[in-house]
Parts: structure tokens; sequence; C-alpha cells
């Protein structure tokens, strides 16, 4: 029997106990513990709009003169050239000084007093005026870099720094520490980086919508959280309401049983109860497939139920006539149809789990026939 049959049991049932109790009266019960949760979600997104709607507007902000938050001398524009300046002059002095006495201390291999007291000075002046021409150079390269990041900015008020590494040529953590440095150095008056160093931003403005940004979207985070805290609840509740009914059914199913222990149908009951307490394990195992065990518990185990107490009043009957036995007879066909139709029902249940077994089996053949570790591959 698939799942098409079991959902026709109800009708199956019917007209199996209809011949033997001619009506019963049965009561068609739905529980669907989606709605509170769909209503919940559509609260949230109705939020959530709000706020992606607000974060779009924060690259339609009118353009900017990027002049207006740029320094007009930057860092290292003059400085650097006055370093460059004084430190090849010096380079140039010191270092011919430095060569000549070298020179004629290896051709002449004489040693004036005093000599070498000059020498170390000498030295000394030389390398200051080597370290101020480095620091010339770095400072212009860095006033250069600022130059083209500027060229990179147009117009903009905010860019990824990925997309100016990129046009930079240099790697996205240097650039990060650059404008870092030209920020501390005054370069760019308003300049803001984000926390996660991913954005640039130009102006104050951008940077203070940056910071309402990120307050609503922690504010939407924490709104998300105790959303999916209250579904959680709210389903953890729902569900466990459920398997409470279906565990009293059960209970009910072993009661009657242990009445009729005498009779052949008693066996049936084990049988039900066995195969009914099954389905509410792998349920709990499970939440997700309360859907397809809803009806089981909320219909089908009443129908059950009703049917059993429907046996179980006849059989106290003192006069077991022929239309009595033969509506015991039916009532028990009908459990038999019952427990075929569950029993599937808990093996559709595993169809999950036999899929994740079937998968795991198949990877483990294709890794062992790449490793040469199959059957085949020890034959050959």
């Amino acid at each position: 029997m698939d799942k098409k049959d079991f959902s026709n049991l109800e009708d199956q049932i019917m007209s199996t106990v209809s011949n033997a109790l001619k009506a019963i009266d049965f009561a068609n019960l739905k529980i669907d513990i989606n709605y509170k949760a769909e209503d919940t979600l559509n609260q949230f997104k109705s939020r959530f709009n709000g706020y992606s709607e607000k974060y779009m507007n924060l690259n339609k902000k009118a353009k900017n003169d990027v002049s207006t938050y740029i320094s007009k001398r930057p860092a290292g524009s003059i400085s650097g050239i006055l370093y460059i300046l004084f430190g090849a002059s010096g380079s140039l002095i010191y270092g011919s000084s430095v060569l000549i006495f070298l020179i004629f201390k290896i051709l002449f291999g004489v040693v004036i007093i005093g000599s070498n007291i000059i020498f170390g000075v000498t030295f000394l002046f030389f390398a200051v005026s080597l370290g101020l021409l480095l620091r010339g150079i770095i400072l212009r390269k860095r006033v250069k870099r600022f130059k083209k990041y500027v060229r990179f900015i147009d117009d903009n008020n905010y860019f990824l720094i990925k997309d100016m590494a990129k046009f930079a040529r240099e790697k996205e953590s240097f650039v990060v520490k650059d404008l870092s440095k030209m920020i501390d150095l005054g370069m760019f008056l308003e300049g803001h980086i984000d926390e996660e160093k991913t954005y640039f931003m130009l102006n104050d403005e951008v940077y203070s919508d940056y910071l309402n940004l990120k307050k609503q979207q922690m504010a939407k985070e924490i709104i998300n959280e105790k959303l999916n805290e209250e579904i959680y609840n709210s389903e953890k509740e729902e569900i466990e309401s459920i398997i409470k009914i279906g565990r009293n059914y059960i209970e009910q199913i072993k009661n009657i049983r242990n009445d009729l222990y005498k009779e052949e149908i008693a066996i049936k009951l084990d049988k039900l109860g066995n195969i009914s307490n099954q389905i509410l394990i792998q349920v709990e195992k499970n939440p997700k497939k309360i859907q397809e065990v809803n009806k089981f518990i909320n219909h089908y185990l009443p129908i059950t139920i009703k049917l059993i107490n429907s046996y179980k009043d006849i059989n106290n009957q003192l006069v077991q006539g022929e239309n009595i036995e033969s509506a015991k007879s039916e009532i028990e066909k009908s459990i038999d149809l019952i427990n075929n139709a569950f029993e599937n029902l808990l093996d559709d249940l595993f169809e999950d789990v036999v899929l994740d077994i079937s998968t795991d089996i198949s990877v483990l053949k294709t890794l062992f026939k790449q490793e040469g570790l199959t059957e085949d591959d020890f034959k050959n």
C-alpha cells in the first residue's frame, strides 16, 4: 500500500465497518502547526523590507565633490620633497667623503691622527641622509597612491576596498592599512572604514547612515532571533501536544486490549499499539515528519479507537447473534487493514534514513573504486 492508498484509508474503513455497525459517525480532525509560524514570518518580512529599503537609500545619496573631503595639501606632498632634497644632498656629500676616505686609506695606507673619528661622524651623517632620502621616497609614494585613490573615488560616497585594491594593483590588506594611515594623517578629512574592513566611506554623513544601518541590522537580528525562538517554541509545543494525544490513544488501545485479552483481536491490537508507538518515536526523532503523521494522530487513531470500543461493546453482549459475530468479523478485518496501512506509514518515515544510507554506501563504493580497493581491482 503506497501513500495514495493510505490517504484513502478512512473511506476503506468506513465502507468495511458500515456492514457491521450500519452507521458510525467519524469526526474529521485536522491540526496545522504551521499557521502560527507563517503569520509570524509574514510580520518579520514586512519589517525586513523596511530595513532593506533604507539600506538601498544609502547608495542613493546625492553625489559629492570629492575635493570637499580631501586635504588640499596631503601629508608628505611638501615634506616628502624636502626629505628627498636634504637626503639626496647629504647622501651625495657625505657619501663622497666616505668613499674618498676609503680609497685614500686603501691606496696609501696612511691614517691621519683623528681621521677615524672624522670618518665615523661622516659615515653617521651619510646614514642619516640615506634615512631622510628613503623617508622622502616613502612619503612621495604615499602621496602618489593618495592621488590614485582620489581618482578611483571620483564623486562616489563610498566603495568596496577590494575594488580600490584592484584599481591600485595592491593587496587589499595593504590598502586597508594605507587608508587608515591616510585618515589618521588627515588626508581624508572625514574618511571612515567599516568594522569589517570592507567599505571606505568618504564623509561623516555616509558613516552616520552606516552606523544607523548597523543598529537597524542588530535590531533586525534580535527580532529574528526572538521570532525564531517563538516559532521553535510554538512548533515544539504543537508537536508535544500532538505526541501527547497520540500516546493517549495508544494507552486506550492497550486498555481495551487488556479487556479483550481472551479474544483473537487482542493479538491484532498488540500489533496496532506497537506500530503506533514506533511511528510516534520516529516523529520525536524527526519533528519535521509531523505533517506526514498529522492525519494518523488526529484522524485515523480516533477512528480506530471508536472501532475497537464498538468491538468491546458488542463483545460484552450476552447474546452473540449472527449480526454481532458478523460485525466483530468486519471490525477485525478493519484492524488488519489499519495495521497494514500504519506499517506502510512507518516505512515511509524511514525513507530519508534509507536515502542517506544509500548515498553513504554509494560514496564509499566510489572512493574504494578510485583507490583500487574493490574486488574487481584485486582480480585484475
